[in-house]
């Protein structure tokens, strides 16, 4: 998996040519004749709102090339050194490729799970990354819980900080 930067906008341009004819007169007797092009270039920015419903399509997009059977696939958000944000007390650091393991039994919200969210814009951290939570998983509200997480790629600095 590729690690990069991801921002919420998009970019395009294009070209445009034209060309035109004319022919007229006035006191006397003229013709005329005109021709011209034209180019142009464009540039599109796409706002997500990130606490409206557009921003639920817009994050399962974001995670559909990640997904695995069997597997499921949410954002964690982290300090910029890799370190949990939100209060986990594990020894965790983000590493591309990491598998990390907690024992159970699973309990979501507590220090028996591994956690992951569905909408990485109600947490704080640095830095987002895409994680897969092997079964069993736990859900609630926007989080999801495992015993068994795996870091499948660092997206880098989140443009949705807290």
């Amino acid at each position: 998996m590729e690690t990069g930067t991801l921002e919420p906008k998009g970019d395009g341009d294009g070209y445009g040519y034209g060309y035109g004819y004319g022919y007229g007169y006035g006191y006397g007797y003229g013709d005329g004749y005109g021709y011209g092009d034209g180019y142009g270039y464009g540039y599109g920015y796409v706002d997500v709102d990130v606490d409206g419903e557009n921003s639920v399509a817009y994050f399962e997009a974001l995670l559909k090339p990640y997904q695995q059977p069997g597997l499921t696939v949410a954002f964690w958000r982290s300090n910029e050194d890799g370190t949990p944000a939100n209060g986990g007390t594990h020894d965790t650091k983000g590493v591309v490729g990491k598998t990390e393991e907690v024992a159970g039994p699973l309990t979501i919200c507590s220090s028996r799970a591994l956690h992951g969210t569905m909408n990485p814009c109600k947490w704080k951290g640095a830095r987002w990354w895409v994680v897969a939570l092997h079964p069993p998983v736990l859900t609630s509200e926007d989080k999801v819980g495992s015993l068994k997480r795996t870091f499948l790629a660092d997206l880098g600095r989140c443009p949705f900080d807290k």
